[in-house]
């Protein structure tokens, strides 16, 4: 039987809690007895501070969230509710109550009186583990969101309702555009800002944006804006490392950019086009609407999850063909099929797309650089290097047509030529971390065993080290397939785990 309410362990509990050596157990008790004397302010204040430094502690959340029901503060059980669900997918009996919570105080609803108001459109099927952290971190910075639910078989659609969106269902019918026209023609905001589950915008850009679209509230524009599209592979072509700017958002080791028009007016105009890949430029421009710039930034993170991108390239491979067979004579169709292909793996497919891209656009560098790691992935080396050739014809300057350069001389095994253009290469850029991973190969092979594990230790330090391992093995199966047996023994030399004699600090 449990003892009678005691104030006095009140006192002692909260020190224990506050000090961090108290157990889920003493929490239990201290919230059953705050409640039992009526302490339920005093209570919510000790959660409260418990919450800033332990915002994922999921019972903790629990009993703040029944404090204040109890209280009948619906709201501010709400926002401890979301902040749950943002840290980790809910649980069905969680999910249950939260949305009887929330059903009490409804959707976020745009009144006639706001002011440049602002609609978040998104299309989601099965993105339950994303929906959370994605609403959470955006919905400060609009005031309606409409969800688009294409056929989920999870609970994405309460886990959005959770966060105050108004969710629709769409039945799939192979067509991106169509259902993110369904929900934009369900949207009562002023503005329209497009963006998917895996993707986020930083709070501290909220005032920018909110200043933009206050700016230009009555001029006929729409804004493009640049998605970080952050990755683990850094020869990706225009690939960045990630420079700190957004310490909180950064992911991977950099980011490849992409843009494209995420934020218009609401207006019967400005519609979507095209199956996948869907874009509201096409529209924009039959109306005359101006296309401006947007310095803030999305931050995506799609291409973190090797097994679902692989799935979503599937499936826009099978709707990129068809959007072809439509366009068949439309440089960006043929570039949106090129680059599935790549991240498929069907290079031969892949050389045939760029290939038909260069009848369009000849010289087009991405299409040059593409056709050059495409013919290394396949093992034609000597054809690599002849489309690098081609693209610094082009464009001297680009870094993923040197770096590809001397990944072919490298696989050739000529380690000489390999350094003598990754050195100069480093030089200009720095931060290049693939090239900086090749030079440490390049010099391991040459036998140049302290500059190599200079470099390696150099990319220790920094966000690429859990992939060093990894990456070694796989540069020493592609020189083992070249017949460079001899400069696999000069990497094991160098790189692996040496005997106490030998220790070096910077071995792997």
């Amino acid at each position: 039987m449990n003892a009678a309410p005691d104030p006095n362990r009140l006192d002692l509990w909260e020190r224990l809690l506050v000090d961090g050596t108290a157990n889920d157990a003493v929490l239990a008790d201290y919230h059953r007895d705050a409640v039992a004397l009526g302490l339920l302010e005093r209570a919510r204040r000790l959660f409260e501070r418990l919450l800033k430094t332990s915002p994922g502690h999921v019972r903790l959340h629990s009993y703040h969230v029944a404090v204040c029901l109890q209280q009948g503060d619906h709201p501010a059980a709400m926002t401890s509710i979301e902040q749950l669900a943002a840290s980790s997918a809910p649980e069905e009996g969680f999910l249950d109550a939260a949305l009887a919570v929330r059903r009490r105080l409804g959707t976020m609803r745009i009144t006639g009186s706001a002011a440049h108001s602002l609609s978040l459109c998104m299309i989601a099927r099965n993105e339950g583990k994303l929906l959370g952290p994605c609403l959470h971190a955006i919905k400060p910075l609009v005031d309606e969101i409409i969800m688009i639910d294409t056929g989920s078989t999870d609970r994405s659609a309460d886990i959005a309702r959770l966060f105050g969106a108004t969710v629709h269902d769409f039945k799939w019918c192979d067509d991106f555009a169509a259902a993110r026209n369904f929900g934009i023609s369900n949207a009562a905001g002023d503005w329209i800002l497009v963006l998917d589950a895996d993707e986020t915008i930083a709070a501290p850009d909220f005032n920018s944006l909110r200043t933009l679209i206050r700016e230009h509230a009555d001029r006929r524009v729409a804004f493009s804006i640049e998605t970080r599209n952050y990755c683990h592979t850094a020869n990706t072509f225009g690939w960045r490392g990630n420079a700190g700017a957004y310490p909180s958002h950064e992911a991977a080791l950099g980011w490849f950019p992409s843009r494209k028009v995420r934020l218009f007016r609401r207006s019967a105009e400005v519609r979507f086009h095209f199956p996948v890949h869907e874009r509201v430029e096409p529209s924009l421009a039959a109306a005359g609407i101006t296309v401006l710039e947007c310095t803030v930034p999305v931050h995506h993170y799609g291409h973190l999850n090797e097994t679902r991108n692989q799935e979503k390239a599937r499936n826009y491979y099978q709707l990129g063909y068809a959007k072809l067979h439509k366009m068949k004579h439309d440089p960006g169709a043929v570039r949106e099929l090129a680059v599935q292909a790549g991240q498929l793996e069907r290079w031969p497919e892949a050389i045939g797309l760029w290939r038909r891209l260069l009848d369009l656009r000849p010289g087009y560098p991405e299409a040059l650089i593409n056709m050059a790691s495409a013919h290394w992935q396949l093992g034609d080396y000597r054809e690599s290097l002849t489309w690098t050739e081609k693209a610094l014809a082009r464009d001297a300057t680009l870094k993923e047509a040197h770096f590809n350069r001397a990944l072919s001389f490298m696989m050739l095994g000529d380690f000489q030529q390999t350094i003598a253009i990754l050195e100069p290469l480093l030089q200009t850029h720095p931060d290049y971390m693939a090239a900086i991973f090749m030079l440490s190969v390049a010099y391991a092979c040459s036998a140049r065993k302290e500059e190599a594990l200079t470099l390696i230790s150099r990319l220790q330090r920094t966000a690429a080290a859990a992939a060093i391992a990894g990456a070694l093995e796989d540069v020493s199966r592609r020189l083992q397939s070249a017949g460079h047996d001899d400069a696999i023994l000069q990497m094991k030399a160098v790189f692996y785990e040496p005997t106490p004699a030998d220790a070096h600090p910077n071995r792997v």
